[in-house]
């Protein structure tokens, strides 16, 4: 497993910062949630959207895959980026 040195870290965090601060300056202002409840199994699922527009792209963490992708309303609502929940064995 490798490790990130805090130097990495924290060019990491100033590339979020200016992803941010870019979507900010386009009028896209970044609003943060997370989905909990029984479309994803009641799994904590942050989310990212914006307020401005009803149309803008959201991104959200998949539970499958454990990455952020770029999705639509729509398609994180309906629970499309859930796990599946696992069958309990007898």
């Amino acid at each position: 497993m490798t490790t990130t040195t805090s130097t990495d870290a924290v060019a990491l965090w100033q590339n979020l910062a200016d992803a941010l601060n870019s979507l900010i300056t386009a009028g896209q202002f970044p609003d943060f949630h997370d989905l909990y409840g029984p479309r994803n199994h009641w799994q904590h699922q942050p989310y990212v959207s914006t307020p401005t527009r009803a149309d803008a792209p959201w991104v959200v963490f998949d539970l499958t895959t454990r990455q952020f992708t770029v999705s639509t309303r729509e398609r994180t609502l309906h629970g499309e980026h859930h796990r599946r929940p696992t069958r309990k064995r007898r």
